[in-house]
């Protein structure tokens, strides 16, 4: 095995490592806009508001999770099991999934920065971002254990 090659299980855990980092980081995005951390520039959710989003960010990610992340999960290890067993650690993102993600950040810094009410910004975000957060890191747990997706035969 050479330097650059990685075991298929070294690979599934990258996915896991960087799913979960992603999550947590738009679970802390996510806490000015639920009323949970101060941010100057964000106008916060305040009172039972914040414990509603909150409660609706953890069903949107328990929902998420465990139905499309799952999926998600299983089409990225049939991807690393394609590539084979010592295949480069490069390769376990399908350029597929590198365009989606990029997708996704476009889309979360228009929901960001984009100049619409502070209320509904609130509470779009405060949802959005736990309840994907949530969402990628149980995803990212699934990716080291669940079986590849099987792809459907023409």
């Amino acid at each position: 095995m050479s330097m650059t090659s990685m075991s298929q299980q070294g690979r599934r855990w990258i996915v896991a490592v960087v799913w979960v980092a992603v999550g947590i980081m738009l679970i802390v995005r996510g806490l000015p806009y639920a009323g949970l951390r101060h941010s100057p520039d964000v106008v916060g959710l305040t009172g039972n508001d914040t414990w509603i989003a909150l409660g609706l960010g953890l069903l949107v990610g328990l929902a998420k999770g465990f139905t499309l992340l799952r999926k998600g999960a299983r089409r990225a290890v049939a991807n690393i099991v394609q590539r084979g067993e010592t295949a480069p650690a490069w390769t376990v993102f399908s350029l597929s999934m590198v365009l989606l993600v990029g997708l996704m950040i476009v889309f979360g810094l228009l929901l960001r920065r984009a100049p619409y009410d502070p209320q509904v910004k609130a509470w779009l975000v405060g949802i959005l971002y736990p309840g994907i957060g949530i969402a990628l890191i149980i995803g990212g747990l699934l990716a080291t254990t669940v079986a590849p997706l099987e792809r459907k035969r023409a």
